[in-house]
């Protein structure tokens, strides 16, 4: 078991579905306190019409789809809109017809991950000793692909839950009614060599057609589905119950995986030389164990989680903005390029901070 001096970050983020890495926006990944919960959440996942405005899409039927609006929440969401000059360019939101009956049927329940019931000893074993088998940082991903690819071998096509961030389906919708899009998918797993966060496998929609929202227009998922030539992230997809066991410890490794990288690395890593990593990555179970189970006290364990998340965002939003800098940077953008990157340095070490049990 690893062993050695504690060190720096745990994480609980507010996203759905598939972890992000080294700045990559993530769309899918779940809280701390709700990655374990959250599979809970969707084993009764319960299905819904909600208010959102289809994206357009290629195609006769993407055309067709994008005439096409889901129906109101009931309540005031649906009050209170068309306030201001503003609102009243934008494109209204419509209904999908009373009489259409080509709706979504209810999410199968997925496998609850094994993940939940273990002790921080047996966390400590899984990801030090079994996984990470004391390497180095920059190994890490290969170590977390070896691990994946070696389970993933059980079974190679198996039902699944699709769950990703609405903006790939909606240009326009009520954020606080969908969290996420979830579609039952048909997976067959051809990996390439990758990072275990950037794993993509194919998929196709399973029948009957069912998702967490009851109107969501098939077309629209088929046409998003062509688009990305029918490849997701692995992460995104999460194993549905009722089929053999191999597909437990699939479930299980996906959910070792999205931890790691949701809550264990930083994108700082690989990039600082550490002599003993499994036991930076003992001391970041700890902490995240001890945010759980109340040794940290709530108010403080939200302000770490509030800094974790502010610091994923505004290495996000650097990232973007440097990307949308098309030639050599004015003057104005170089500086603003190096505010963001020092409010990002001041964050790291208040998070650093946090880690270390000396000063926290």
């Amino acid at each position: 078991m690893a062993s050695g001096s504690r060190a720096t970050v745990p994480e609980d983020s507010d996203r759905t579905v598939s972890p992000g890495r080294r700045g990559e926006k993530a769309v899918s990944a779940l809280t701390g306190d709700s990655v374990e919960a959250g599979t809970l959440k969707s084993a009764a996942s319960a299905v819904r019409s909600v208010v959102a405005s289809p994206r357009p899409v290629k195609g006769k039927a993407g055309r067709e789809a994008a005439q096409r609006r889901l129906q109101l929440l009931p309540g005031s969401q649906a009050e209170g809109r068309g306030q201001g000059p503003e609102e009243e360019e934008e494109e209204p939101l419509l209904s999908v017809p009373e009489e259409d009956d080509g709706k979504a049927q209810p999410l199968p329940p997925v496998c609850v991950s094994a993940m939940r019931g273990m002790w921080r000893e047996e966390k400590v074993a899984l990801y030090c000793d079994e996984v990470l088998q004391g390497c180095k940082a920059e190994d890490a991903d290969d170590a977390m692909s070896k691990y994946l690819s070696e389970k993933l071998k059980l079974k190679g096509t198996w039902l699944g839950v699709w769950k990703t961030n609405p903006e790939l389906f909606f240009v326009k919708y009520e954020e606080a009614s969908i969290s996420f899009v979830g579609i039952l998918v048909e997976v067959t797993c051809k990996l390439r060599q990758s990072p275990s966060s950037c794993f993509k496998v194919t998929v196709s929609v399973a029948e009957p057609f069912s998702s967490n929202i009851a109107n969501i227009p098939r077309d629209l998922v088929d046409e998003i589905l062509e688009e990305l030539e029918h490849s997701v992230p692995l992460l995104e997809v999460y194993p549905v119950e009722g089929q053999d066991s191999d597909l437990h410890d699939i479930a299980l490794a996906l959910e070792v995986v999205r931890f790691f990288y949701d809550f264990l690395w930083r994108d700082w890593d690989d990039e600082e030389s550490c002599e003993n990593y499994t036991a930076l990555i003992e001391e970041r179970i700890n902490l995240w164990c001890d945010i759980q189970d109340g040794t940290i006290p709530g108010p403080i364990a939200q302000r770490f989680k509030k800094t974790l998340e502010k610091y994923k965002n505004k290495r996000i939003e650097l990232i973007e903005y440097q990307s949308n800098i098309k030639e050599d940077p004015s003057a104005a953008e170089a500086v603003e390029c190096w505010k963001k990157y020092y409010e990002i340095v001041m964050l790291c070490g208040l998070l650093k901070m946090w880690e270390d049990l000396r000063l926290r």
